[in-house]
């Protein structure tokens, strides 16, 4: 099954972040809760975590890329 990795909602009234890096490459296991990219609001810098276990199957962001809030940054393919 494919689970998508977004950009979480980031205070009340951040309207977009900046990719900062990515943690892992395409192929790449992951885990659940494990960091996989970094952003950036006017406010902070976060850490995106793994919504599951799988393998990062596909990027759909780039570093320095403006995202919004919910946007679809890249997909973990799970065993499921």
């Amino acid at each position: 099954m494919r689970i998508e990795i977004k950009v979480p909602q980031q205070g009340l009234t951040t309207e977009y972040v900046v990719l900062r890096k990515w943690m892992v490459s395409i192929g790449q296991k992951v885990k659940k809760n494990m960091p996989v990219a970094e952003i950036e609001s006017e406010k902070a810098t976060l850490e995106i975590e793994s919504p599951a276990d799988g393998v990062l199957v596909e990027i759909t962001a780039q570093v320095d890329d403006e995202l919004t809030i919910q946007q679809v940054m890249g997909y973990i393919e799970t065993e499921q």
